[in-house]
């Protein structure tokens, strides 16, 4: 919403999550592909800047979105994608910082897709994340990404069972990485339940 009154400089970028992977598709066009792999299943993250890199170039921001949405990409991979049934999730929280990681184990029923870990199957149906950079002196030092995931668990009984996160996770650059300090998140699967961690 919110670009009405006046034009909005925009960049997206997308973020392919294949199960157990992620691969970065840059924003501009992209090359011939080497020969084709194999199909796989995926979806796609889609990443737009929406706020905050109004002075930063186009290659600026594609690095921005690609460095960004690689961390999200890995975190939606660990935390709802992979094999199931399976138990290990903390694994989500490895661009967490130490704190937040901490408190995000706590909270791992809310950020990931733990209560559906004895699922066969877990797919994407919908990747969004909306970024908002913050800028000081030309540097970007941070950096809030509004999510919008969704997901379909097949359970064992054959029925499907959907799932789907919304919120923000906050980043910051720490030592040239982008990693998570704080999330503001709610997962529904029918019963909607929030969590939050913010400094």
């Amino acid at each position: 919403m919110g670009g009405m009154g006046h034009p909005r400089r925009r960049a997206a970028c997308v973020v392919s999550t294949v199960l157990a992977a992620s691969l970065l598709a840059g924003c501009s066009p992209s090359t011939t592909p080497d020969p084709p792999s194999p199909p796989q299943p995926q979806t796609a993250l889609a990443v737009e800047t929406v706020s905050g890199a109004g002075d930063l170039t186009q290659e600026t921001r594609t690095e921005l979105e690609t460095e960004v949405g690689g961390v999200l990409s890995d975190y939606v991979v660990e935390a709802f994608l992979g094999d199931f049934p399976r138990e290990d999730f903390v694994q989500a929280f490895g661009s967490f910082t130490s704190g937040a990681a901490r408190r995000a184990a706590g909270d791992i029923e809310q950020l990931t897709a733990a209560r559906v870990q004895d699922a066969t199957a877990v797919t994407a149906t919908g990747l969004e994340a909306r970024l908002s950079f913050l800028v000081a002196a030309r540097d970007v030092v941070g950096a809030t990404a509004a999510l919008d995931l969704a997901f379909d668990a097949t359970m064992p009984d054959g029925t499907t069972r959907p799932l789907s996160l919304q919120g923000r996770f906050l980043l910051e650059r720490t030592d040239g990485d982008w990693v998570v300090y704080g999330y503001d998140v709610a997962l529904d699967d029918g019963s909607a339940v929030a969590a939050e961690v913010t400094p």
